[in-house]
């Protein structure tokens, strides 16, 4: 029985010698997996987190990272809201009242309303957690007041619009079938450190005599199991794609009754393909052209090739043309049509849900403005902008570290004039510069709802422990605030177990307590997820032909010399690319607050290759400064192989205090806006390094 599962965890205080539970959960970080979880604990401590072996995608595999979650569970929390005393950013606090805590944040947006109006109040969230009914819930009150919305760019909508160009509709086959592949291309996905569940598919399919072909700029933890690694230039994905398609074209393995069925190839294009050679791709890739040649023969002659896309290789200003040319290889062979073949980004459009309930469009005021969250520096900074951001609203995010040009978002932050609020589980980067802080509960205190974006399954979870300290979820936060504003509708007045529910029954999907398991599987038929009958487009083609709502974009797939190192004065003066990829013992700046996992992190370290370092006088014991127009930040140095000439990277996640400059890491990227539909290039940057002389500062 389902309620079997989902025992109520036992109230708090019982003593050391209470009975030990195993009940399940699902990981709500974000992450591809949304693991299934099963937690053992007390009713006041977790003592284990493993994966749930029944579960269809994850099979009780989960990261380290997830598996030691009490360093934040029962780590440095927050206990009670913290309101400022002292400067900003000093980290200087002291403990109030819930009530007064509402009382402040309630008046001054009064006052705020009032004086500037509604749109002065900028709510800001993001994936700190990817629960349904938790994320978004501020959006409702955005909503139902009036407040500037946020766009939602900082991760996904430049892949997103780069898949959809071509295939119009964002699903693919189950990645499960990576099992039943004869060639596996993991294209800009370090998948052990990011998404270790593909990794046993993987392991299966080799021991078949797979191929696994990793295509990533550095040798990463996934590039050492390949095959074969190919360590492009960064931002030149396209480029390598359509030299693989010109080979595939010239040496006859193009599947023509498909293109004619399912696409609209055409000549025009065929003779574009015939120009894109492997020679040509070599000079732009940093690939040796016969190199770029025997792996299009690999996957022009596979059965059944996989091409798994991870969002690394779209976080560039040409991120979306590259996607979608990398789509157009997969047509060109017709790998979508057998099982084990195709290519996969995410799988969102297959689940049949809304959460209307918790966001309330209909509430919404369309005039309203709509701010992109990746230009938070440019819009706290931005002197002409009216009405100018009064409070900010931070939920699940934490912007000072994880927005680009973050010396900008920091320094709009520190105004005197802004009011932030920031509802936090630990004192983040954004939290030391917040006026007053909320402590929030963790996915073991509250109950939600889990759409993974890597695999076919909703998951509920209850929570499993009493909120720490004072500690209260999003959902009700959001609600008290309502309600103290005055707004009496009813969603304002629902708990979290009743909008659970109605999420549930908007989607049409039975209430949990009638399912079977803790999950709802939704994985498409075999049919519908290789686009067997039609592609998501209105005429049910795939489209070579993108149909880009910015018209400076490639009018067809190509490479689009876009990026900051494709401008010879940015290259002139920063010679080197620089990386920041996702640390494997942290998700963004998730788990960074804790001691443990800092110190499995180590300290920020910039990877230089050896002909770099000798050029710049950089031993291997050198601190190192790396700046750029945006900011200088001063680390330690490893002078290695993994990266190539040309190409430096430092590992994402560290803290401002981990460097003496005291910003984060993103302080090096920019945020120009991304074509067509915004998003944050987070790894188009250009840097140049010198030994450091003291903590650094910008030439």
């Amino acid at each position: 029985m389902i309620k079997d599962m989902f025992p109520s965890p036992l109230p708090a205080g019982e003593g050391p010698g209470v009975r030990a539970h195993e009940h399940p959960t699902t990981c709500p970080l974000d992450c591809p997996g949304s693991c299934a979880l099963i937690v053992t604990h007390d009713g006041n401590r977790i003592s284990r987190i493993v994966g749930n072996p029944a579960h269809p995608f994850t099979r009780g595999v989960i990261c380290g990272k997830v598996a030691r979650y009490g360093d934040i569970q029962h780590g440095p929390r927050i206990a009670s809201p913290l309101l400022r005393h002292g400067p900003k950013g000093s980290g200087s606090f002291q403990p109030i009242s819930w009530d007064e805590a509402f009382d402040h944040i309630v008046a001054r947006m009064q006052e705020i309303i009032a004086s500037l109006g509604p749109e002065a109040i900028f709510p800001y969230y993001y994936g700190g957690t990817m629960g349904m009914v938790q994320r978004a819930a501020c959006d409702r009150l955005t909503h139902r007041a009036g407040f500037s919305r946020l766009n939602k760019t900082i991760c996904y909508p430049i892949s997103e619009t780069g898949w959809l160009a071509g295939v119009g509709r964002v699903m693919g086959p189950n990645p499960i079938e990576l099992q039943d592949s004869d060639l596996i291309v993991l294209w800009g996905i370090n998948a052990v450190s990011t998404h270790i569940n593909l990794m046993p598919f993987i392991k299966e399919a080799r021991q078949r005599g797979a191929r696994l072909v990793v295509i990533d700029p550095y040798r990463n933890r996934t590039a050492r199991l390949a095959d074969v690694h190919l360590a492009i230039q960064p931002g030149c994905d396209a480029a390598l794609a359509l030299a693989m398609m010109n080979v595939i074209v010239t040496e006859g393995m193009v599947d023509r009754a498909y293109l004619q069925q399912r696409s609209d190839y055409d000549h025009a294009l065929e003779q574009h393909i015939l120009r894109c050679t492997p020679e040509w791709a070599a000079n732009i890739t940093g690939l040796e052209s016969e190199v770029i040649r025997q792996l299009a023969r690999w996957y022009g002659t596979a059965q059944a090739p996989f091409i798994r896309i991870g969002m690394g290789m779209s976080r560039h200003a040409n991120g979306a043309v590259n996607v979608h040319a990398i789509t157009c290889l997969v047509t060109l062979t017709g790998a979508w049509q057998r099982r084990g073949g195709g290519a996969l980004l995410a799988t969102g459009d297959a689940f049949p849900t809304t959460d209307a309930p918790v966001r309330q469009p209909g509430w919404l005021q369309p005039q309203r403005r709509l701010l992109d969250m990746s230009r938070l520096g440019d819009w706290l900074t931005d002197t002409t902008l009216a009405p100018p951001i009064a409070m900010l609203l931070i939920f699940n995010a934490n912007p000072a570290a994880s927005c680009p040009d973050a010396s900008r978002v920091i320094r709009g932050l520190q105004r005197p004039d802004l009011f932030t609020v920031v509802h936090e589980q630990v004192m983040s980067d954004t939290a030391r510069q917040a006026d007053l802080v909320l402590p929030a509960t963790t996915f073991l205190e509250h109950e939600d709802l889990y759409k993974s974006y890597g695999q076919y399954t909703l998951q509920h979870a209850q929570p499993l422990l009493p909120p720490w300290q004072q500690a209260r979820c999003n959902h009700d936060v959001v609600n008290e605030l309502a309600r103290r504003l005055g707004y009496q509708e009813e969603p304002f007045q629902w708990d979290v177990a009743t909008m659970v529910r109605q999420v549930l029954q908007a989607s049409q999907l039975p209430p949990p307590e009638t399912w079977s398991a803790p999950w709802l599987d939704f994985t498409p038929s075999e049919d519908e997820a290789h686009f067997r009958h039609r592609f998501g487009h209105a005429d049910g083609r795939f489209h070579f032909y993108p149909h880009w709502s910015d018209a400076n974009m490639p009018r067809l797939p190509d490479h689009w010399p876009v990026n900051r190192y494709d401008q010879p004065e940015q290259r002139r003066r920063y010679p080197l690319r620089l990386l920041l990829p996702p640390a494997h013992d942290l998700l963004n700046t998730t788990f960074a607050a804790a001691a443990a996992p800092r110190q499995r992190h180590g300290p920020p370290t910039l990877w230089l290759h050896p002909e770099d370092a000798t050029a710049r006088g950089i031993g291997a014991e050198s601190q190192v400064t790396v700046y750029n127009d945006q900011a200088s930040l001063t680390m330690a140095v490893r002078i290695t192989t993994d990266v190539t000439v040309g190409l430096c990277l430092c590992e994402a996640g560290y803290l401002a205090e981990d460097f003496p400059e005291g910003l984060p890491i993103n302080a090096l990227t920019h945020a120009s806006p991304v074509a067509p539909a915004g998003g944050a290039a987070f790894h188009d940057n250009c840097v140049e390094v010198r030994v450091a002389q003291s903590t650094g500062g910008m030439d």
